[in-house]
């Protein structure tokens, strides 16, 4: 055990990697269950999945930890049952109002059993263990990330209504071809609690507590944001096999994962950015990622040859603007310090 953990502390990336795909492929026949033959009872299975790279890097920094744990206190009780209540509401909204589900004593008691290992995973920024606390610190800290907050809101559905225009400009595809049943506050209404939920489930708290969060700031310790971004990108897109497959995509099609590494490599990029440039903010890289997946359930349309087209010159320029082929600085704050954080 003492050589396991110790070869964990020397190799937190790799086993970042193999720990994230352990939970979700070692659970990935819970979305073939669920989505498809309509096993719902093993849906807190796919919540666990799903939470696969968040879920890793707890268990890693937990390992990682050589400081003495804080003494017990209510906080962080406290912390998991506001989470708890907040992401039932958060999934109940969406089942209702999204989904158009009935809603029942039943579907309460089943969203409060489901949505446990999310308020586990919001709950652990107040941790106990120091290491654990200091990574997910980001998670809700607001100070000093409203701008890029709100940059990282309104830059993908930008890019897509751009990608829009310029498909209709170019003949492509007209843009009444997007329309939406409801309008003005009703829409509005939709639209937050879609972000919401894309959040919470998984956005911000399944993926990008690992992706970026974890991984990227350890890979940029030894290489630059551009590489690093591309590595996380290769395993991110992998990651999604069973939930992709489940959802019926082509996924024996090689178009499709052509398609899908199209999308999301400017993604990781942007993403990335995001990440780096409000000084390692797990919460504004979940917001950008949130508000990604937002856009795509609004705009199912999207011609994506011609979105895929934008996204990659947004991210063209991001690369050329900040150097991102150059590594930073040791003592930026989205690049890891071992020194700082294990003591």
């Amino acid at each position: 055990m003492n050589k396991l953990t110790h070869w964990i502390k020397s190799h937190q990336v790799t086993a970042f990697f193999i720990l994230t795909f352990a939970i979700t492929w070692g659970l990935g026949f819970s979305y073939g269950a669920v989505m498809r033959q309509g096993q719902f009872v093993l849906a807190p299975l796919v919540f666990v999945a799903t939470c696969g790279p968040a879920l890793a890097g707890i268990i890693i920094s937990a390992v990682s930890n050589t400081q003495p744990r804080q003494a017990a206190s209510k906080t962080s009780w406290i912390a998991f049952l506001v989470a708890w209540v907040v992401s039932a509401l958060v999934f109940l909204a969406n089942n209702t109002f999204i989904n158009h589900a009935p809603f029942s004593p039943v579907m309460v008691v089943f969203t409060f059993v489901s949505v446990v290992p999310v308020a586990f995973v919001i709950s652990m920024a107040y941790s106990r263990i120091p290491t654990v606390k200091s990574y997910l610190a980001s998670l809700i800290r607001l100070r000093g990330v409203w701008g890029w907050s709100l940059l990282a809101l309104v830059l993908f559905p930008a890019t897509a209504l751009l990608s829009i225009l310029i498909n209709s400009l170019l003949g492509r595809q007209p843009i009444a071809a997007h329309q939406f049943q409801e309008t003005g506050l009703a829409l509005i209404g939709l639209v937050a609690v879609k972000f919401f939920y894309q959040l919470f489930f998984f956005n911000a708290i399944g993926e990008e507590i690992g992706w970026r969060g974890f991984a990227l700031p350890r890979l940029q310790s030894r290489i630059s944001p551009l590489i690093a971004s591309l590595v996380i990108a290769l395993f991110w897109i992998n990651w999604h096999l069973f939930l992709w497959q489940a959802e019926g995509s082509p996924i024996f099609s090689w178009r499709y994962w052509v398609v899908q590494y199209g999308l999301h490599i400017p993604a990781s990029v942007t993403i990335g950015w995001f990440y780096n440039r409000s000084k390692g903010s797990i919460l504004v890289a979940g917001i950008a990622h949130a508000a990604a997946n937002t856009t795509f359930a609004f705009f199912p349309n999207l011609d994506w040859t011609g979105y895929t087209l934008t996204s990659a010159v947004a991210a063209l320029v991001m690369i050329v603007a900040d150097r991102m082929w150059k590594k930073l600085p040791y003592d930026h704050p989205a690049v890891y310090q071992a020194l700082v954080l294990d003591g």
